[in-house]
């Protein structure tokens, strides 16, 4: 199967589970809807609502690149993953995606402290995995890439990537519990 495919299968797996995570999360737990917001109201959570759409459109053109543009689907061939190392990268993107609102509903639940480190290692998981790809699309020489393609993919990446490692892992899981 090539990369291309693998990518798009993967997005619609991981997709499908990341917004079932959220639709089972909040449609069987909506009392814990206010907290999973990590004590973030008024103004700041408008930014945050605004910078998660923007998040998901940028996720959206780099996913498109990937899916429709010529060549840059070989992107990666060189790497130690081969050419899925985008796949498997996403794929490790969008599990870790999935399991932080389970972990921290569980948290909230059961107050176990395990599932405040699940939560926690979920939000970092995720926000590592958009990391190394943003580098590979920011940094890497080893394959022929328009210049184009390589700026919107970085730029794109970059924008999920702030959300979920600033907003997410370093802010929320310091505001969560004050």
């Amino acid at each position: 199967m090539n990369a291309q495919t693998v990518f798009l299968i993967v997005n619609l797996i991981g997709g499908v589970a990341v917004l079932g995570s959220y639709a089972i999360g909040l449609g069987y737990f909506p009392e814990y809807r206010d907290e999973l917001w990590g004590g973030i109201n008024g103004i700041w959570r408008n930014v945050l609502i605004t910078v998660m759409l923007l998040s998901g459109a940028a996720y959206l053109t780099f996913c498109y690149f990937i899916v429709f543009r010529e060549d840059i689907h070989t992107y990666g061939t060189h790497f130690i993953l081969g050419p899925h190392t985008i796949s498997l990268l996403t794929g490790l993107f969008l599990l870790s995606a999935t399991m932080w609102m389970p972990s921290a509903i569980l948290y909230m639940h059961t107050e176990n402290n395990i599932w405040w480190v699940f939560t926690v290692g979920a939000l970092w998981v995720t926000a590592l995995s958009l990391l190394s790809l943003t580098g590979m699309y920011a940094f890497s020489t080893t394959a022929p890439i328009p210049v184009f393609d390589r700026v919107v993919c970085t730029v794109s990446l970059s924008i999920i990537t702030f959300h979920c490692l600033v907003l997410d892992a370093i802010i929320w899981v310091f505001v969560f519990h004050k």
